[in-house]
């Protein structure tokens, strides 16, 4: 029987050999997910593991992260991460512990530093390691139990770790709910070390807050000089803005169900839609959102920060997206406590 301490050993620094291939993330609940996590002021860094696969190449600690049509998203070399999906030719750039991960399958693209397994979140195996065969290859499988915590419970994680090479081939949560694993993969090919590095400009953490305007102090005197000699009156103007969204982040083919992440690079809001229902829709937030139901499908829409959409914009939203078919109500909606669909 293997024990919990190889496998540890196994896997603590990330896989011995390069590995790559197709990874298929799922999540099997329509509920809002809730994730929170809090920065300097700097756009943050997400880990773009996509509902529709990624190709995911790992070698120790380093990850790469590409579409499956081969568009680079993600690098890592193991401490620094450089994030492509804004934009191609100037990604932003930050240490690999600060990369968010709102869904499953960091533990397959991202190895955790050693003290990790010291700790208590998802470091206590509460059974015994396992023995299996995965995609062909012997691995071992163990459940990790979570941090106890009253507030924000969560479930345990199991891990199918490559017993050859110590990579993470599976991660699944202990509910059922999400995870994510290889659909294919290939040990031992080598890889160029330069797919793990990137030495063009980047847009810093520091460069990002700078942008973003954090940490500016407004000027009263000058901002009362504004109102006196120019107007006090709220400036309200109509603003074209792109809402085609970069990245489809679910979709059930069966159904015609999706959910959308809106504008290039993700922080313009979010679309969602569902076959038309009578039963309660869980996706309502803390912020202004937009719904409505054709024949066919629910919709909600929430656009993020200021913005709001008129009557027009709201119409000229509903053409482009269903041109063919008109309004024809309201979904239910219920309250899902996040901010997010």
């Amino acid at each position: 029987m293997t024990e919990w301490v190889q496998m540890l050993v196994g896997m603590a620094d990330g896989p011995t050999q390069p590995v790559h291939g197709v990874v298929l993330p799922y999540r099997n609940s329509d509920k809002p997910f809730h994730f929170y996590y809090a920065t300097y002021g700097e756009e943050p860094i997400f880990l773009p593991m996509r509902r529709d696969g990624v190709r995911l190449y790992r070698w120790g600690r380093r990850s790469r992260i590409e579409s499956i049509d081969g568009e680079v998203w993600f690098v890592s070399d193991g401490t620094t991460a450089w994030d492509f999906t804004a934009d191609p030719a100037r990604p932003r750039c930050t240490e690999v512990r600060n990369v968010r991960s709102p869904g499953p399958g960091r533990h397959l693209a991202i190895t955790p530093p050693v003290t990790h397994w010291v700790g208590r979140h998802h470091a206590r195996p509460t059974g015994p390691v396992t023995d299996l065969e995965f995609l062909g290859r012997r691995c071992w499988s163990v459940d990790l139990a979570p941090r106890e915590s009253r507030n924000l419970p969560k479930p345990s994680l199991r891990l199918i770790v490559d017993a050859h090479s110590g990579a993470v081939l599976g991660q699944h949560s202990g509910d059922g709910i999400d995870g994510a694993a290889y659909t294919d993969v290939t040990v031992g090919e080598p890889l160029d070390p330069s797919l793990f590095t990137w030495d063009g400009p980047v847009v810093t953490d520091g460069e990002s807050r700078a942008g973003a305007g954090r940490g500016d102090t407004p000027d009263m005197e000058a901002t009362q000089w504004f109102r006196e000699n120019v107007t006090a009156e709220p400036i309200h103007v109509p603003v074209m803005t792109d809402f085609t969204p970069r990245f489809i982040d679910s979709i059930d083919r069966q159904s015609g169900a999706f959910s959308a992440t809106l504008g290039p690079d993700r922080s313009t809001g979010w679309l969602i839609r569902r076959p038309r229902s009578t039963e309660p829709w869980t996706v309502k937030t803390y912020g202004r959102q937009i719904a409505w139901s054709t024949e066919s499908f629910d919709w909600a829409c929430q656009v993020h920060g200021d913005g709001t959409l008129d009557a027009a914009g709201i119409s000229a939203l509903q053409q482009q997206l269903h041109p063919d078919e008109p309004v024809m109500g309201t979904p239910q909606l219920v309250f899902g406590g996040s901010d997010e669909p």
